[in-house]
């Protein structure tokens, strides 16, 4: 299966590209908190026209043309879907405009990333308007939803969706009988639920900014709250949410558990704060939502699960380096058990795949040297992966293979570096953090073209 930027397109020019809607609106939203967010948002002159305007005053026209139509398509979408995304774009876009140019390190765009990771979810589950991806000629989909609906590493899945029911009177028994319809909606629910994810899993990035900050200046002396105050605060208020449940080795929290477990899950959260965008993106989805809704009135306990069940997955897709910990792949991996397995987060898994192969039409900013009377400084956008594809082929080990394609050798050489990092990371057999193996894939390797 290939992934490509011109692949997306062609499917939105064909209208087989269909985000899925069937459980939208999510979360019933209050008129009045609306409002007031909007009043807000429109004193501040962050407009989305402005919004728009200043990004392509930044960035040329190639660049402004492709990320314009991707991300007004988001937004529309997002109305019934995380309807305060309106209210956060104007930020969003600025913050990836400035990790582009940064220079502390290696960045690159997240606006087109987001939405371009959303499509590989929909075509590897679904085919987006073709067929979904195969593994011995099992759908990916289905492999997925037999690991959910097994109930066995995935109980806390039914756990929460059960007491959240029972809050609302209890209708949504029928989805664990067995049953084909109950198998349909998972399926249903597995896809929608994924692309969500998908299309906001890098919302953290601007919250991860700010806690690095925070970090720097409180070793320097500037500050009285810690991060692991902040990390206190959110085990507090967000503890009993779905998200937590990979923090407490995907369960909920027995009454059994040692009297230094929450210590420990704070330093936990107060780390993942700190070092990944994924708790930060997680946690302001959640609490974007939050602020929003009726409760306790509401929508159903099944539409609300979504929301919940995406920010997890958001969480998981980039707690890597929680996983591995300080010394990161040159010892065993700190905290074992926030690795990543298909058969207890599959949703998870598939974002993170995703998140891995979307590298196409990605770009990162070069800037000519300065000469010694000019004023002006030249930036190009380079793009170097033009596309990506996945095979699976079963010779000796059950092998999944990637191969990314880049525009010149030079380029191909520069992702090669890249992808050893990758490979050790994320899928060692015995310790990456990705492991793939519930649904038939044993072995992962990474390749380069040009």
């Amino acid at each position: 299966m290939d992934f490509s930027f011109a692949d997306y397109q062609d499917r939105l020019y064909r209208g087989i590209f269909r985000p899925p809607d069937i459980f939208r609106p999510y979360v019933a939203i209050r008129p009045d908190a609306y409002r007031a967010l909007d009043e807000q948002h429109m004193r501040e002159g962050l407009r989305i026209e402005n919004t728009f305007g200043q990004l392509n005053r930044r960035v040329g026209w190639e660049y402004f043309w492709k990320v314009y139509p991707v991300q007004s398509r988001t937004l529309d979408w997002a109305q019934l879907s995380f309807p305060a995304y309106r209210f956060i774009l104007g930020e969003v876009l600025q913050d990836d405009w400035l990790a582009t140019v940064d220079w502390h390190k290696f960045n690159r765009d997240h606006a087109l990333h987001q939405p371009l990771t959303a499509y590989i979810v929909l075509k590897m589950l679904t085919g987006a308007g073709e067929d979904g991806w195969e593994i011995e000629g099992h759908h990916l989909l289905d492999l997925c939803v037999d690991e959910v609906i097994k109930w066995e590493k995935t109980v806390y899945l039914r756990e929460f969706l059960e007491k959240s029911d029972s809050e609302r009177g209890g209708s949504l028994g029928f989805l664990f009988d067995g049953s084909i319809l109950s198998r349909e909606i998972w399926k249903a629910l597995f896809v929608e639920t994924a692309f969500l994810a998908a299309t906001f899993h890098d919302l953290g990035y601007p919250w991860q900014y700010v806690n690095r900050l925070n970090s720097k200046l409180e070793h320097a002396g500037y500050l009285k709250d810690s991060p692991t105050a902040d990390a206190k605060r959110i085990v507090d208020e967000f503890g009993k949410r779905l998200l937590f449940c990979p923090l407490n080795g995907y369960g909920i929290v027995g009454s059994n558990a040692p009297s230094t477990w929450k210590e420990q899950l704070i330093d936990q959260t107060a780390v993942s704060l700190r070092d990944t965008h994924g708790l930060p993106g997680a946690i302001g989805f959640l609490y974007l939502n939050d602020v929003l809704r009726e409760y306790p009135e509401g929508e159903s306990a099944l539409r609300e699960f979504c929301v919940e069940w995406a920010a997890m997955a958001v969480m998981m897709h980039d707690m890597k380096k929680v996983y591995w910990g300080k010394n990161g792949t040159a010892t065993m991996p700190e905290n074992k058990h926030l690795r990543l397995r298909m058969d207890v987060d599959p949703l998870s898994c598939i974002v993170t795949l995703a998140d891995v192969l979307q590298d196409f039409e990605r770009p990162s900013v070069q800037f000519s040297p300065c000469t010694r009377n000019s004023k002006r400084t030249h930036a190009d956008y380079e793009y170097e992966v033009q596309s990506v594809s996945i095979d699976y082929v079963n010779a000796g080990y059950r092998t999944l293979r990637i191969n990314y394609r880049c525009d010149d050798a030079d380029a191909a050489c520069r992702k090669q570096t890249y992808l050893r990092y990758t490979q050790e990371e994320y899928f060692d057999p015995q310790r990456g953090y990705l492991d793939l193996s519930a649904c038939g894939i044993e072995r992962v390797e990474l390749g380069v073209f040009s």
